[in-house]
Formats: C-alpha cells, structure tokens, sequence
C-alpha cells in the first residue's frame, strides 16, 4: 500500500489492516523516506481512543504515529470502563520505538465524599478514577467481575437514556443495536456515539435545512440561530444537543445515586488484580471536594 493509503488505514475498524498501515509507516520511517523528528520532551498520557471515543478517530496505531512524527517521549491512552486498546496501545507504541502505558477511565462512587462534588459537575460523592499499567485485555478472575460491571453498567445506562431521549425526539428516534453500536470498533458507545446517532437520524428525516434547525430549536428550547450554528457539514457529537439533552435537566439525564458507579475500593482492587496503578483523576479544584485536596488525597492513598 501506499503511504497515503497508510495513514487513512490506521483508524480502520480491522485490527489487521491497522498494523499493516502502521507497519508500512514505520518501516518508510527506519528506512528514511519518511522523516524521524528527534525525540522532545512531550508525553501524552490521558489519550482516549475509539475504543471509547477520540474527536478524531484515533486507533490505538494512529495515536502511536501520531508521536512517532511529532517525536513525544511518552504516550499514554485510557479508555472509558474497557481494556480493549491496551495489548494493541503497547504493541504500536513498541513498533515505532515510543515509551508507552496503557489504562481505563471510569466512574465511581467514594461514600466518604457523598456530600460533596468532587470532578463529575453535578454528581456528589462521584468520581473520574483511572488505572494505569495494564498490560493486557484479559483480567484476572480477581478483577474481572468488576470489569465486567463497568462494561455492562456503561451499556445499560446508555440503553435507558436513549429510551428517555426517543420519547423526548419522536418521530426522530434510533435503535441503539442498529445505529449506535456500529460507529464503535468492539460495542463500547458513549455518549457522543448516542450524539452522532441523533444527529444522522434528525438529518434523514428532515433533510430540509430549514426544517431541521426548526426541530432541534423547538425539541431543545434553543434560539434557532444558536441551533443553525450548532449543526456541522456532517453528523457529529453536538455539544448543544447533549448539554440540553444528555445533562443535568435534560430528559436523557438520570442523577445518579450510591448504587449507579462502583465503589471506588472494589475498582482500586481491580486495577490492583490486574498488576496496574489506580490514578486520581483531578479536575480544576474549584469543587467543594476538590478543596478538600489533603482529606480527598488522603483517602486515596488509604484505598490503594
């Protein structure tokens, strides 16, 4: 293939096709028809992938490139609730000589911090929690309970919220197995996948221009100009829509309470099951939770 046809292959959904392309890359690269940057100081270690969702559409291999020609030092990806990219994240990244870490991002629930938001606006005693150091997909029976709850947790709420919104939407409404399940490489959809699901759905049914800001204004309570400029050339992940939508106030939005997350002990075990590191997730410090960094950072360290 030619190195063109590469790059575009890199975020193929088959797995073969990816390392070919990365093959064929970094081949050219040792070679020297194409360049190799000297190495800087950059790391990247919070990298999402389309195992969960990337705004650009970054494989594991496409990321690995990505630092390849840019010379980063390091490279890290992390995927919401799955282990999916971890083997292929190493197996890249060792392909064109990058240092790399592979890992999760998930939510949990802390009890110790009901009272308080910590970095999930909106959602006290919640927090974003990652595990780094993954070496493998495959879980060790101590973990793979957990693990497996994470996944299907992230499913069914996924499933109700698109039940809450297509009543909210209809006539404009998706079939999650059918139009939402096939824009993600291995069944792991989020929120925006739900998005650009929406989106392609409103556009066929109201291929009129005029008529589709019409209904997203009158469906989101929006201006319809702050609507016009909302809605891209193609189907995306539009932050209008899931703001009035998706977020607190928004039909689609269940608050959720101590059972919605796993606690954040039985997550710390499992990423601990699984020989990685469980990583604070820190957001801004203007949270209540947050400004209690020293209590917040003391249980951390205390859970593992």
């Amino acid at each position: 293939m030619n190195l063109d046809q590469a790059r575009i292959r890199l975020t193929d959904f088959d797995a073969r096709a990816r390392r070919e392309a990365l093959h064929a890359l970094a081949s050219a690269q040792e070679s020297g028809h194409l360049p190799r940057p000297p190495r800087r100081g950059v790391v990247n270690m919070h990298c999402h992938t389309f195992y969960s969702y990337n705004g650009y559409g970054h494989s594991p291999e496409s990321l690995a490139w990505l630092a390849a020609e840019e010379g980063w030092r390091a490279l890290a990806t992390v995927d919401f609730d799955v282990l999916d990219g971890v083997a292929e994240t190493l197996a890249a990244c060792d392909r064109v000589r990058i240092r790399a870490a592979s890992g999760l991002e998930t939510r949990t629930y802390l009890p110790e911090f009901a009272r308080w938001e910590v970095n999930s606006p909106g959602e006290p005693g919640v927090l974003y929690h990652v595990g780094l150091g993954f070496t493998s997909p495959e879980a060790p029976p101590a973990a793979r309970k957990t693990l497996a709850a994470m996944r299907a947790g992230a499913e069914r709420r996924n499933r109700e919220m698109v039940e809450r919104i297509n009543a909210h939407l209809a006539p404009v409404t998706i079939d999650y197995a059918r139009e939402v399940l096939p824009l993600t490489p291995s069944g792991n959809a989020t929120e925006r996948h739900i998005l650009v699901a929406y989106d392609a759905a409103a556009r066929r049914r109201f291929p009129d221009r005029e008529a589709l800001v019409g209904f997203w204004a009158e469906r989101l309570g929006a201006p319809p100009a702050e609507v016009d400029a909302s809605l891209t050339d193609e189907p995306g992940p539009n932050d209008l829509v899931r703001s009035r939508l998706m977020k607190r106030g928004g039909v689609g939005y269940a608050q959720p309470d101590a059972g919605t997350f796993p606690p954040l002990d039985d997550v710390n075990a499992a990423i601990i099951a699984c020989g990685a590191i469980p990583v604070a997730a820190w957001l801004d410090g203007s949270s209540e939770g947050e400004q209690r960094m020293e209590d917040l950072l003391d249980l951390h360290i205390a859970k593992g």
